[in-house]
């Protein structure tokens, strides 16, 4: 029963992210092509400090596929978020492991996030006019970076992750009175 709320927060915290994900393609906040804050990467953040590398890794996959799917959209974007989500997820656990905060992790995430995507669209496309573009997708990388790992922060402060764990503790109180 313990894995299937686990299953159930997480799944969650997945539609969560791909709503975000979708919301923010629509409404593009950064003046340059293609950049975003990465709202969705709060989850990835919160997944990461709440249950660990390999589930921010399955949920990072899982939301741009699946954001990929429901925009119809299994282009070249998708392979460069693809890349760029795997490659951050990555380097965030090493960050980690190395005892940075949250926020130099978020950055981190972001700016490598940034360097994978580039990096595939490098191969696909088999030119390196791409990395010219890497300077502008670094200078909105940190501030995202910063922004979203101040928001993770400031959900695992004010309660957001105590709640969630509330509402496991009550629907397991729930299960143990049905088995009685």
């Amino acid at each position: 029963m313990k894995d299937l709320k686990k299953m159930v927060i997480l799944s969650n915290l997945l539609a969560i992210s791909i709503i975000l994900s979708i919301l923010e393609g629509f409404y593009p906040i950064i003046p340059v092509p293609s950049a975003k804050i990465g709202f969705a990467n709060i989850i990835t953040l919160l997944v990461f400090y709440m249950y660990g590398f390999k589930e921010a890794f399955i949920i990072t996959i899982f939301r741009v596929v699946l954001v990929a799917l429901l925009s119809r959209s299994f282009s070249i974007t998708f392979m460069m978020g693809l890349a760029g989500g795997i490659l951050s997820v990555i380097v965030m656990q090493v960050i980690k492991k190395l005892k940075f905060n949250m926020i130099t992790v978020s950055v981190m995430g972001s700016i490598f996030h940034a360097i994978g995507q580039i990096l595939i669209g490098t191969q696909i496309l088999a030119t390196t006019i791409l990395y010219l573009y890497l300077p502008v997708m670094l200078l909105t990388s940190i501030p995202a970076g910063i922004l979203t790992g101040i928001i993770s922060l400031k959900l695992l402060k004010t309660g957001f992750i105590q709640s969630l764990q509330k509402s496991k503790k009550i629907v397991e109180e729930k299960e143990e009175e049905t088995n009685d």
